[in-house]
């Protein structure tokens, strides 16, 4: 008995040395996963900007908050993770490629607070989103209190290709729905985030010195999912077609060619807001009789300005214009010399000329090889001009010295109505 009595006892005291343990373990367990901690900094970009500005909405700060954290923080390892987005305006191409070419300048800075570079590679993951439609429902579903938010939310969430959202959300309350969406929530979709995650097993930082005001300290477990890592994102066929740049145009007038008058035009971009055009008509037509005739050479240029682009958005069958489409003003300068002879009655001219004015116009896709351009200028011609009086034969001018002067003229100079060709060099698709 007694020695069963000592196997009872013993046995009690093993238990209890294992349930000590576990207890023991859990506890010690519970502190660290309790130490994990995880900050997030947010820089914003301007429009169409990958370039880290640091006046632009209190990036400055963030800045010095994020140099702080990575000299500063005990332990600093696992991962920090560039979350990187565009706003969902514009063609997605575009928005795809500023979004993980932001995210890459973001991690080219956080990698230069890093005295360890081998470090900083194995700890710094870019993950780029493309369009930041989850931003804007989550600010619309907050802050939006027009009459239309149902309609506006409809549209955000629902499963349509990114063009066609962009499209309807445009046609919400007759665009105003669109335009107070650009104005007050598109400049908070442009951002890169950074989260980084460390143990601090002796808790002493539960905020960041004097900055903790614009930190947000979350639970590993609710921003940290298993696969961390995210490969950069894949565009598909139809956005890789899109992406073309335009190297050269080549014009018609039709009220011209209506005429049969012949012309043509070459017009040639810088990049999508100036171009350069060239510009020549030469009618010339001759009675055999000589009686009647129109003869006039004119040549000369235009320098552009594309201050408003095209509206609508890129699709497979609407190839996207990355220049000459749009609204435009031109300043132009032009040259030339004609011969007008109309019978005896109206009179026989010869005449130069040179011409400086402005110019106007809109140009937009007809299909995805064709454009049609309108265009009006105005200006001031200088004319000087002769009358010559045919013999009887018509095969001799001889010149009027009564009738020889110089017409000096301001008003309209040129209408146009111009279908244009523009040719397309691919770029590879989305970047």
């Amino acid at each position: 008995m007694r020695h069963r009595s000592h196997i009872i006892m013993l046995l009690c005291c093993f238990v209890l040395t294992l349930f000590i343990k576990q207890v023991s373990f859990a506890q010690d367990n519970k502190v660290v996963q309790g130490s994990h901690k995880v900050y997030e900094f947010k820089l914003h970009y301007k429009k169409d900007s990958v370039s880290l500005n640091k006046a632009y909405m209190g990036n400055a700060e963030q800045l010095n908050q994020l140099e702080w954290f990575i000299k500063h923080v005990p332990q600093l390892g696992d991962s920090i993770i560039i979350y990187s987005y565009s706003s969902p305006e514009g063609p997605y191409w575009n928005n795809a490629r500023l979004a993980k070419e932001r995210g890459e300048t973001a991690k080219k800075y956080l990698k230069s607070l890093f005295a360890n570079r081998t470090l900083a590679n194995c700890v710094i993951f870019v993950n780029p989103a493309a369009e930041n439609w989850e931003g804007l429902r989550n600010l619309v579903e907050s802050n939006y209190t027009n009459p239309d938010k149902n309609k506006v939310l409809d549209v955000i969430t629902s499963n349509l290709p990114p063009h066609i959202k962009k499209s309807r959300l445009k046609k919400v309350s007759n665009g105003h729905a669109w335009l107070y969406i650009m104005e007050n929530y598109m400049p908070q979709l442009r951002y890169a985030t950074w989260i980084g995650k460390w143990q601090d097993p002796m808790n002493k930082l539960e905020v960041l010195p004097e900055v903790e005001h614009n930190i947000t300290t979350k639970a590993v477990e609710q921003i940290v999912e298993p696969a961390i890592v995210m490969q950069p994102i894949k565009l598909d066929n139809t956005f890789k077609k899109i992406e073309t740049k335009t190297i050269i145009a080549l014009k018609t007038n039709v009220l011209y060619d209506l005429a049969t008058v012949l012309n043509f035009a070459v017009e040639v971009p810088f990049n999508k807001n100036f171009s350069i055009l060239y510009e020549q008509h030469f009618p010339w037509w001759l009675t055999e009789s000589n009686k009647f005739c129109i003869q006039h050479l004119s040549f000369g240029g235009e320098f552009r300005w594309w201050f408003l682009p095209k509206t609508k958005e890129a699709t497979a069958k609407l190839a996207k214009r990355d220049a000459l489409v749009g609204h435009f003003l031109g300043l132009h300068g032009w040259g030339g010399k004609g011969d007008i002879q109309i019978g005896r009655k109206f009179g026989c001219y010869q005449y130069e000329f040179w011409s400086a004015g402005l110019t106007y116009g809109y140009a937009m896709p007809l299909s995805k090889h064709l454009n049609v351009e309108f265009a009006i200028s105005v200006g001031y011609a200088n004319i000087p001009y002769r009358h010559y009086i045919p013999t009887e034969d018509w095969e001799i001018l001889i010149k009027d010295p009564k009738k020889v002067g110089t017409l000096h003229y301001f008003g309209p100079t040129k209408v146009q109505v111009n279908l244009v060709v523009p040719i397309r060099m691919k770029r590879g698709g989305a970047r």
